[in-house]
């Protein structure tokens, strides 16, 4: 009888009903992101509140735990904690054993984390809404593709509108860019994901006769302009200040940092200049294997995002 009794107020506590969400929850996002999801609940959660029965956790409680993740300068990452907590309690509320979103009431009391010199949204769940306003995108086809490879590549609205067929290898996965289409004119290369892929497989049917990849409407030897890109967020009803072109790049830092990925790796797939600038020569191939992994675990992420 004891037995039973232990048993049922486990399955009561934050830890049990963390993990049985969590199990529900993981055949529908990447392994990586649901291998992360758990470590940053079970290292930052449960030692403080997973004994604790979930419908008595209150508010105080649970800002004084994502306090101490703030104190360690982890704005985002106690937010994003919050937003996790409350995807618990709410699974608790459906399932009958907690009857409010105690993390709901948290809106608002963390900081925010240090905002980007350009504007982009970071947060996962704004983050899919983003990909499926742009999967629904209903102006120019060849700008919908454009837009989708700025979420995949990481590349800089620039590098992307003036893309040229002869830089695609759907062989090797690879996009090639040359030196003098880079902002630092370094050689780069970007793996490409299966998505990536896929978008490329279809752009070529409609461009792929011509030069250019992003062809313009009147004159298909001009690519599209620069501001074509920032136009078809803004008929999407994405303003100035929530989300630009460059944002992408920002988007994919910010997440993949918070996620555990190798900073270089990262830096590198965003072609940033290399921090030692007398190393000896440039090699483009650096970190690549770790970063077609990354490429591909990021678009399976998105893809996760956008059907959420």
């Amino acid at each position: 009888m004891q037995k039973k009794v232990i048993a049922r107020a486990w399955e009561n506590t934050f830890e049990a009903i963390a993990r049985e969400w969590h199990e529900n929850k993981k055949s529908a996002w990447t392994e990586r992101y649901a291998e992360d999801m758990l470590e940053r609940i079970a290292s930052n959660i449960f030692p403080y509140l997973g004994n604790r029965p979930i419908s008595e956790i209150t508010p105080p409680e649970l800002l004084s735990v994502l306090r101490k993740i703030e104190a360690r300068g982890a704005f985002y990452q106690a937010n994003r904690l919050r937003e996790s907590c409350s995807l618990v309690f709410r699974y608790a509320i459906a399932t009958g054993r907690a009857e409010r979103d105690t993390a709901a009431d948290l809106r608002g009391a963390l900081k925010s984390h240090v905002t980007t010199s350009r504007a982009a949204i970071t947060e996962p769940e704004e983050v899919g809404g983003l990909l499926r306003a742009i999967d629904g995108y209903t102006g120019h086809f060849v700008t919908k593709c454009g837009l989708q490879l700025l979420a995949l590549t990481f590349l800089r609205p620039r590098e992307v509108r003036l893309g040229e067929w002869s830089e695609i290898d759907l062989d090797e996965k690879l996009w090639r860019i040359p030196a003098k289409r880079m902002k630092m004119r370094l050689d780069h290369l970007v793996p490409l994901s299966t998505q990536a892929c896929a978008i490329l497989e279809e752009l070529r049917e409609l461009t792929g006769r011509g030069r250019l990849m992003f062809p313009g409407l009147r004159a298909k030897e001009q690519p599209i302009s620069d501001a074509t890109f920032i136009a078809a967020l803004r008929r999407m009803g994405f303003e100035k200040d929530e989300m630009c072109a460059h944002g992408f790049r920002s988007m994919a830092s910010t997440i993949l940092n918070e996620q555990g990925y190798p900073a270089d790796a990262i830096e590198k797939q965003l072609a940033h200049n290399p921090r030692n600038k007398i190393r000896g020569i440039y090699n483009r191939a650096e970190y690549l294997p770790e970063r077609r992994k990354m490429m591909q675990d990021w678009a399976d992420y998105l893809e996760t995002l956008r059907n959420s």
